[in-house]
């Protein structure tokens, strides 16, 4: 005989002794759940639960960059120094009494820095991309 007839033959077997045993233990399983109470189940996610962070508040915009002083942020990506280069002289431009601070780093500011870029600027351009 053929392997896979051989592996035809266990599987119809396999499964024609399971339902021949499931059969003759089906009735006396039925009649102990009949004779028992209900049975309750308590379902639980598994995810667990916690508490969302607090929401912070939008600031507020800059109205006018004249006189203000503007931070820029760069990661670090190829290029960005070039981009960053074009953006602060476009504000320049427009805007000749701004001061702008350029700071370099990494993808996560970090709460020292963050802060701070926060004491030291009005407003903030942060720069990410490929």
């Amino acid at each position: 005989m053929e392997e896979r007839t051989v592996s035809l033959i266990i599987a119809v077997s396999l499964v024609a002794s399971l339902w021949v045993g499931g059969a003759v233990l089906a009735p006396p399983l039925a009649k102990e759940a009949s004779a028992a109470s209900s049975v309750t189940l308590k379902v639980l996610n598994p995810r667990g639960e916690s508490e969302p962070p607090p929401n912070l508040a939008i600031s507020g915009r800059v109205t006018d960059l004249a006189g203000k002083k503007i931070g820029l942020y760069w990661l670090g990506k190829p290029d960005g120094d070039a981009f960053f280069d074009r953006v602060q002289k476009l504000l320049e431009e427009k805007f000749p009494t701004a001061k702008i601070l350029r700071y370099t780093g990494a993808f996560d500011i970090g709460d020292g820095l963050a802060a701070k870029v926060a004491k030291e600027v009005d407003t903030f351009i942060y720069g990410v991309g490929d």
